[in-house]
């Protein structure tokens, strides 16, 4: 047969059962092989891989169920359809196909339209689940090429933009030291945009490499054990300093109750400060008692739990939803980009912790960071 519709293996030990079967598998345009027991049907298969197994249950040397489990557990193999053929209805004998990875059953005596539909239909959804296979690795591979592309890409232009940048801020730092006596006061403040400007892009450039490098897992963090208050008391008096104390942030030490995390200390300072910096600029421009930031802990079965409080408008909650995303922010006036809370939820998680947060009208806006306590 030049170009036959599919290729069966059929295994029973019943002559009789082999001719009536390969009768109506050929004469449908099958091609066909034969095997009487278990142990021959997978030394053929070392030979020719068929398309589907029609598969006797009780035969001598290896049953049906046997051979199925030995198929099903070589990857080589175990894509192939299997339907038993059986003079058995027992539920129990059914379910126990089935859970040895066989698709179907057909009892005997056999029906020649039944039969062959069935191997049809089956043979069709074998064919389906090939070519959806080859679709996802398609589809899989040139999400890696486009991935691949999109990182050389950003590479290039925090390279260009760097490039651009270093430039200006080296001859704006030349121009202050050199002449910047000689500058009248709007051109000092003109002067001091830029560099603020200057330094704030390439921040942000650091930031985006970091978040890109967390995404794709290329950072190997070096963790240490640390008191969790000793970091936040560093971070809170940091903010503190960058706000000129424009706004009172209060941290109590003694609610971390002495809590020990393993902390990259290279990345996880950074959680606490883009959060109290983001609260910071949440209540900038209130006025009254809410114009402030709370810093506290709780410890509870082996985590430590740090929260971050503003008292600043609610956060709506189609953007509670967004806000670990990228460049998700209202604050873009004050500098910011939207990349803090990304990089606090990527760096969060890399130290096997979890992030969330909380806004509403009674207690403000909260966002905890849960850690594992050593």
């Amino acid at each position: 047969m030049s170009d036959p519709r599919g290729h069966i293996l059929v295994v029973d030990d019943t002559p009789k059962n082999i001719q009536v079967l390969g009768s109506m598998l050929r004469e449908a345009g099958y091609a066909i092989n034969v095997a009487t027991n278990g142990q021959q049907a997978l030394d053929a298969l070392g030979r020719v891989v068929p398309d589907l197994i029609l598969l006797d249950v009780i035969m001598p040397v290896m049953d049906g169920f046997e051979t199925c489990k030995q198929l099903k557990s070589n990857p080589t193999w175990a894509h192939i359809p299997v339907v038993f053929l059986t003079a058995k209805v027992e539920a129990s004998d059914i379910v126990r196909g089935f859970e040895l990875g066989a698709v179907d059953y057909i009892t005997k005596p056999f029906n020649s339209s039944e039969l062959l539909k069935r191997v049809d239909t089956h043979l069709s959804l074998s064919r389906l689940r090939s070519q959806l296979a080859e679709k996802v690795a398609e589809l899989t591979n040139a999400m890696g090429h486009i991935e691949q592309l999109h990182r050389e890409q950003d590479s290039f232009l925090r390279h260009e933009l760097n490039n651009v940048i270093g430039p200006i801020a080296g001859y704006a730092e030349m121009l202050r030291s050199q002449i910047g006596q000689n500058l009248d006061e709007r051109q000092t403040k003109w002067l001091g945009a830029i560099l603020q400007g200057t330094v704030s892009m390439q921040q942000m450039l650091d930031q985006i490499k970091k978040l890109q490098d967390f995404e794709r897992g290329a950072h190997a963090l070096k963790p240490m054990v640390v008191p969790l208050a000793g970091v936040l008391s560093d971070v809170v008096s940091d903010v503190a300093t960058y706000f000129k104390g424009a706004v009172p942030i209060y941290f109590d030490p003694a609610s971390c109750q002495d809590a020990r995390i393993q902390a990259d200390l290279a990345f996880l300072p950074g959680v606490f400060k883009n959060l109290i910096k983001n609260a910071v600029e949440h209540v900038y421009s209130l006025d009254g008692p809410s114009k402030r930031v709370d810093v506290y802990c709780a410890v509870n079965n082996g985590w430590v739990a740090a929260t971050v409080r503003n008292g600043g408008e609610t956060i709506v909650p189609e953007r509670i939803q967004t806000f670990f995303d990228k460049f998700n922010t209202t604050k873009a006036n004050m500098g910011g980009t939207g990349l803090g809370t990304s990089y606090a939820r990527l760096v969060t998680e890399a130290h096997g912790g979890r992030i969330t947060v909380e806004s509403s009208a009674l207690q403000g806006t909260l966002v905890t960071v849960e850690l594992p306590i050593v």
